[in-house]
Order: C-alpha cells, then structure tokens, then sequence
C-alpha cells in the first residue's frame, strides 16, 4: 500500500494543478472546480492499481466527471458542447501553447498532408468539436479522433526531440 500512496503521491502532485485549471476553466467557479477534482482524483486512487497511463485516465475521467456534474446541474446536455476535445491535449487552451504548438508544425518534417494541418488548425486553433471537425472534412467523428491523435503523438515526438516532455512543460 505505501508504493502505490507514494506513486499516487507523486502523480497528484504532477497533475493536480493541470486538472483543476482545466475544469476551473470549464465550469468558472473554484469550488465547483475543486469538488469535480476531488473526485476525479478519488476515483483515480480508487483504481490506481489497474492504470497504466496516469495522464491519459485523468484526462478522460477529467471529461467524464465535468460531463456529470453538468448533466446533475443542467439535465440533458451534449457533451461537445460542454467540453471541446482540444481541452483534453492543450490543458487550458492558452494561445501561447497554441503558437508554440503551431511553430511546432511549421518546422516539423513530414508534419502530414493538407488534411491534416486543417484538421489540427480546426481542433487546436478553433476550438471545433471533433463532430463539427469532422463534417467540415467529410470525416467521422471516428476518423477524427483517430487522425486528431495520431497527428498529436507525431507534434509529441517533434517536441520530445527539443527536450519537451509534455505540453504542460510549455506552461
């Protein structure tokens, strides 16, 4: 039990900040943001043990949590309309990691066809949905978050080799 309390430890102190500004600014109120936090990250420690990627399950319970406390306050809700997908890659959206990010593009060998730097520019730059994305490309929301993250590994790859670990390094 203490390996896996000091393995959650250090995650919580990892990520904790990266989660609660995200939700922070997804629902605009600190202690709606802090309970949703709670409880992702009780659930997080709940199922720690069967984890293999920390950051990826926290970003999606991060969706799935926010997703439930709007569906509690607002009743029916679509979650593209609440959460856009580009809050799960980019954080907070800050411009200045989307500039960083698009830099990134721009000097990427082989960064990937016309498609894709639309489909990046649509998500990252535009704050599109990975629906709306995918009716301006004639893809499926399938095809767009299969391509979406695909092209996300290869700007992680790129930044990985300028000694950037992670997009959170950036802010």
């Amino acid at each position: 039990m203490s390996r896996k309390r000091d393995k959650f430890t250090e995650d919580h102190k990892l990520y904790y900040p990266l989660i609660f500004s995200t939700i922070y600014t997804k629902v605009g109120n600190v202690d709606d943001a802090k309970d949703i936090c709670q409880e992702i990250f009780f659930r997080f420690f709940e199922g720690y043990d069967k984890i293999k990627n920390s950051r990826k399950w926290l970003y999606g319970a991060l969706k799935l949590v926010v997703f439930e406390f709007y569906r509690k306050k607002k009743g029916d809700v679509n979650i593209d309309e609440v959460f856009n997908d580009v809050g799960l890659t980019f954080v907070n959206g800050l411009k200045d990691t989307r500039i960083i990010i698009s830099d990134a593009i721009e000097d990427m060998d082989n960064f990937g066809n016309d498609e894709d730097k639309t489909l990046f520019d649509l998500i990252a730059v535009h704050n599109y949905s990975y629906s709306k994305a995918g009716e301006q490309l004639g893809l499926t929301k399938r095809q767009v978050d299969y391509k979406y993250n695909r092209i996300v590994d290869r700007i992680m790859d790129y930044l990985n080799k300028k000694g950037i670990r992670a997009i959170e390094d950036l802010l």
